[in-house]
């Protein structure tokens, strides 16, 4: 079967569990099964690659057969109409998923998101011999000064910044100076605006106490460090990761790309995949990973309980709005 010149599919991933979790639960699986070689192309961070973000600008055959990426850039590619459509008379499952899976407008016709993302709060035990810290507060206590670490941007904090400071989720994105206001005190505690990768070592020795994560990233620390993760009582917020097909694909590799996206959304390679990751399938015939069968988490990918929710495309219309406010208030 041929899918490209070289007989492989290509991937564009995350390293770490990220990546580790994608190659044993979907990429082997679907190698096996469709008689297909995948090949993993990772990168760092939620923006697109350069070589991949100039390719779709320019009009020429994209460097990945697969973008695995967070919704804002995905979004922000369907917009661009970067995207090919995913065919649901090719693809059924897509008609089995809950309605968290597909963003609204014409984005829905050309991405599906896998499943949901919970932030948390993670925290060095030896720091909290007591237990697990409880509120958000505890980011601006003087004890941790200089010992908090957050996303590049504060990317996922916005609607906890937004609350903390009695401001409402109604407000965004048109009223957020309760959120600046909060992120402007928390400024003075923060060591690092740092993606995961690399942070072990300073968990380790102790150079950090709090770290706002995605919950894969700290079940990641948790393999070596004593790292430990709460949901505050205050709720906590979410993400969705995507799957798309870059514009600039060839027919004959684009098909072997929907059944790989297909063949990502079963539910039996669902349940697998988030059980290995620590995030909520969209398939209602997967089983809720076991570190999320929490009364303080949802449910399922449309349940909303504790979750203080931003919609996808919220962020990605004001994403570069808010990158901007907040290299202001961090300087």
């Amino acid at each position: 079967m041929g899918s490209s010149l070289d007989g492989t599919l290509t991937v564009l991933t995350w390293g770490g569990r990220w990546g580790s979790a994608l190659r044993d639960a979907v990429s082997r699986p679907f190698e096996r099964a469709a008689g297909v070689r995948v090949r993993h192309r990772p990168h760092v961070g939620l923006a697109l690659p350069p070589a991949l973000a100039g390719a779709l600008d320019d009009g020429e055959r994209p460097p990945v057969d697969v973008v695995w990426s967070n919704a804002v850039p995905a979004l922000r590619a369907a917009w661009a109409g970067h995207c090919l459509p995913l065919d649901p008379a090719r693809m059924p499952v897509l008609a089995e998923l809950r309605r968290r899976a597909r963003p609204d407008g014409a984005a829905g016709g050309c991405v599906v998101y896998p499943y949901v993302v919970y932030y948390v709060l993670g925290y060095h035990e030896e720091v909290f011999p007591d237990g697990p810290p409880r509120s958000w507060e505890v980011l601006l206590d003087e004890r941790h000064r200089g010992r908090v670490a957050l996303y590049p941007h504060g990317n996922g904090l916005h609607a906890i910044a937004q609350t903390m400071r009695g401001g409402g989720l109604d407000g965004i994105p048109a009223d957020m100076e309760a959120c600046w206001d909060f992120l402007g005190r928390l400024r003075p505690q923060v060591a690092e605006l740092e993606y995961s990768v690399g942070m072990e070592e300073r968990l380790r020795s102790r150079r950090l106490d709090l770290c706002f994560r995605a919950l894969p990233n700290v079940l990641e620390f948790q393999a070596e460090l004593p790292v430990g993760w709460s949901v505050p009582d205050e709720g906590t917020s979410d993400t969705a990761d995507a799957l798309w097909i870059p514009r600039g694909v060839p027919d004959s590799v684009s098909d072997v790309a929907r059944r790989y996206i297909a063949f990502a959304l079963r539910p039996d390679v669902q349940q697998d995949w988030c059980q290995r990751l620590g995030v909520m399938p969209v398939h209602p015939e997967a089983r809720t990973p076991t570190m999320l069968r929490r009364s303080d988490l949802p449910a399922h990918a449309d349940d909303f309980r504790g979750v203080l929710h931003i919609p996808e495309s919220v962020k990605a219309e004001h994403e570069e709005e808010w990158r901007k406010r907040f290299a202001d208030v961090f300087g």
